[in-house]
């Protein structure tokens, strides 16, 4: 399985609760009565950037992209990404629902856990980096320094303070498979890869930059593969809306894709050709 990501953000003329209202309920709406998105998206979710956190509590600066938001699509393989892209009902159901700005990052990625605390699922507060790695490395070698790094990470941090630790590694990925979708202006491949880390509160992310022997060891061991230049961080809540692969936490499938239920129905009749036929005005002279 694979994980495309994206960091999006909203319009400038527009409030960050509009924008979330219209990700999380409106957009999540339309994902759920959209069967190529149903079909093929295995595992949806949500991040929303935490106010009021600032550069002096990170150990990899904020972006100046200023972002709101970050998306966590799974997907079987590298050919299931484009199947909803593909399929007519996208483009008629989600596409013209362009609510936030044109700017994105997107990543494929697979993914790697170093860490999970006991019964641990998902939710909470989560640190994301969207790293770069130095030139002179290749992709093998960053992710043999990033597992290493990962190691020493939860050999250093007090314990109990990282709840769980994934590494999501570059996979190489055509650009042209976002091709009239309103991804295709992201900076597809330009991160090595995207590290997240759960942690209970905002201010257990803060411990991180605010021990100042801490802070120093983790840059220490960071720069050793990765390029601070564009390098950046998100601190967000995650929200898992569906998951069909994790054992204990299977969703209900989506009833737009059972026969005889209402959404499956209301799919049916299509989504063109409300407008009143034309008629002959002649005839009614």
């Amino acid at each position: 399985m694979l994980k495309f990501m994206l960091a999006a953000r909203r319009r400038p003329d527009t409030s960050q609760e509009r924008y979330f209202y219209e990700w999380g309920i409106i957009h999540v709406s339309l994902m759920l009565q959209t069967p190529s998105v149903m079909s093929s998206f295995r595992r949806y979710v949500q991040h929303y950037s935490v106010s009021g956190v600032d550069d002096s509590m990170l150990i990899f600066p904020l972006s100046p992209m200023a972002w709101d938001n970050m998306a966590d699509h799974v997907v079987d393989d590298y050919e299931a990404i484009g199947i909803p892209f593909k399929d007519r009902d996208y483009p008629q159901r989600m596409q013209p629902h362009k609510f936030g700005d044109d700017a994105f990052a997107v990543e494929l990625l697979d993914w790697e856990t170093v860490y999970e605390e006991p019964g641990f699922y998902a939710g909470g507060v989560k640190l994301i980096h969207w790293l770069r790695k130095r030139p002179e490395l290749t992709y093998e070698q960053f992710n043999v320094a990033w597992r290493d790094h990962a190691r020493k990470m939860l050999a250093v941090v007090p314990q109990g303070l990282i709840r769980k630790l994934v590494i999501d590694k570059h996979v190489p990925m055509d650009p042209a498979i976002f091709k009239g979708t309103l991804f295709e202006k992201g900076n597809v491949g330009y991160y090595a890869g995207v590290e997240e880390i759960w942690f209970r509160t905002v201010e257990d992310v803060a411990l991180l930059r605010r021990d100042p022997a801490l802070y120093e060891q983790l840059r220490d061991s960071y720069r050793s593969f990765v390029a601070d230049q564009d390098t950046f961080c998100m601190v967000t809540t995650e929200r898992v809306v569906y998951d069909y692969i994790t054992p204990g936490h299977i969703s209900p499938k989506a009833s737009v894709l059972i026969p005889g239920t209402l959404e499956y129905e209301v799919d049916k009749q299509g989504y063109s050709g409300w407008n009143i036929p034309g008629w002959d005005k002649d005839l009614y002279r």
